[in-house]
């Protein structure tokens, strides 16, 4: 409540007995600093139901991270993926081991231990997998966050839409950062790319980042999304939650490239509850 210092002493202390009521002051700034003490203990606390890699490791576990360096990557850092995927790592007493693609079959002879896991750049699938041994878990940066973040049964019976497709059909492209766009970006070159040569069709595309994501989703056939490094939880949720409120397939970059390549079920194996998904391909 508003305008304490126009409130007598007595009435103000009756009212601040109330549960979660108490009297400010815009004007004094009296008992400001304690509503937002107030409004912080009422916001959520739940946490995330996963964390984005370390509930599947134990510790001194090595994790190897595939991470190409190509004209996309930024200059001078990883990307934010990448680094909470290794702070997680690290927060789990494991070891993460960080090499571009051409180094992983080479760091894997020589590493003299299994590694419990192998995280790639969902754009090299498919030189990781053909270098992974089989008996090595191995997942993308894109599939851990839409587990993380996301809904990863949603995303995995969404990437199927792709072979429903017609020509003319549109499909949105949303990412949730705004970086400055490559020649070759993966979301607005290279995936178009990828989805037409697979399904042999002639489809319509359109984007999306950042904080615009569309109310109405009829138009689209499909929507494939990034994996939301840069938005919280709640958005991401949200965001897959009126895709399926309005029944149009939602995917991930990472199962939609792994499933074009044909590797998705090795793929989602670091996540045997929802394996079942996939029993009828």
């Amino acid at each position: 409540m508003n305008k304490l210092d126009l409130v007598k002493e007595n009435h103000s202390k009756n009212i601040n007995n109330l549960s979660n009521t108490i009297w400010v002051s815009s004007t004094t700034k009296e008992n400001i600093h304690e509503l937002k003490e107030m409004i912080a203990k009422q916001a959520p606390t739940d946490e995330p139901k996963f964390q984005i890699v370390a509930d599947l490791l134990s510790p001194s576990d090595f994790v190897v991270l595939v991470v190409p360096i190509d004209k996309a990557a930024p200059k001078g850092r990883l990307i934010l993926p990448q680094q909470q995927t290794i702070r997680d790592i690290l927060e789990a007493d494991a070891t993460a081991i960080v090499v571009k693609e051409y180094e992983l079959k080479e760091t894997l002879q020589n590493l003299g231990k299994k590694p419990k896991l192998v995280i790639t750049d969902s754009q090299v699938f498919a030189k990781v997998s053909a270098d992974t041994p089989k008996d090595i878990l191995l997942t993308s940066f894109s599939i851990l966050f839409a587990r993380y973040k996301g809904d990863l049964e949603e995303t995995i019976k969404g990437v199927r839409a792709l072979e429903s497709l017609n020509d003319s059909d549109t499909i949105l492209i949303s990412e949730g950062c705004t970086h400055h766009r490559q020649c070759d970006d993966i979301g607005r070159v290279k995936i178009p790319r990828w989805v037409m040569q697979h399904t042999g069709k002639q489809l319509n595309f359109e984007f999306t980042s950042g904080t615009e994501f569309p109310c109405d989703l009829s138009k689209y056939k499909m929507i494939i999304h990034c994996g939301g490094c840069t938005l919280n939880e709640r958005e991401m949720k949200y965001r897959v939650k009126c895709a399926k409120d309005q029944n149009i397939p939602i995917t991930n970059y990472g199962i939609l490239i792994s499933y074009i390549q044909g590797i998705l079920k090795r793929t989602v194996e670091p996540f045997p509850y929802i394996s079942y998904l996939l029993e009828e391909e």
